[in-house]
């Protein structure tokens, strides 16, 4: 596997891929966010993963000095690639990134009830739950690193 910094090259295909996870981990509203994203927000840290010669995950990390938080950001994998240990490598890749970039900061993510459990088990503990804060059944949860949990 190979993580490579994000390159406009590789938007479509990154496209593909937030669609390949429509509409149980994203609302179909959110996709017109996400291609903002990719064409505005990626210039430092967002990155690609390549495995087996196909590109399967994007996803990035994010700070906000104001908040002194940090974390995940537009993390996916392929729908045709969930559970074979991808996203947790990929995840764990960049949770390091986080640890090593911004050491002092909480470490946040926004994810749904679908993929929560995924997150916990990397620590992550749940601070918020908003109904369809996503869209109409995806809930909005906001969860935080726990550095003991680690």
């Amino acid at each position: 596997m190979r993580i490579l910094k994000y390159s406009s090259i590789y938007r479509e295909r990154c496209i593909e891929i937030f669609k390949s996870n429509l509409p149980t981990f994203f609302a179909p509203d959110e996709l017109e966010i996400f291609e903002n994203f990719l064409d505005y927000n990626t210039k430092y840290h967002y990155f690609v993963l390549i495995h087996d010669g196909e590109l399967i995950c994007c996803g990035g990390i994010f700070s906000n000095d104001r908040t002194n938080e940090a974390g995940l950001s537009w993390g996916m994998v392929h729908a045709q690639k969930h559970n074979k240990g991808i996203g947790k490598f990929f995840t764990d890749y960049r949770i390091n990134l986080l640890r090593n970039l911004y050491p002092n900061m909480t470490y946040k993510i926004e994810t749904s009830q679908h993929t929560f459990l995924f997150y916990q088990k990397r620590g992550f503990v749940t601070v918020d739950i908003t109904l369809d804060g996503f869209g109409e059944g995806i809930d909005k949860y906001i969860m935080e690193l726990k550095e003991a949990a680690i």
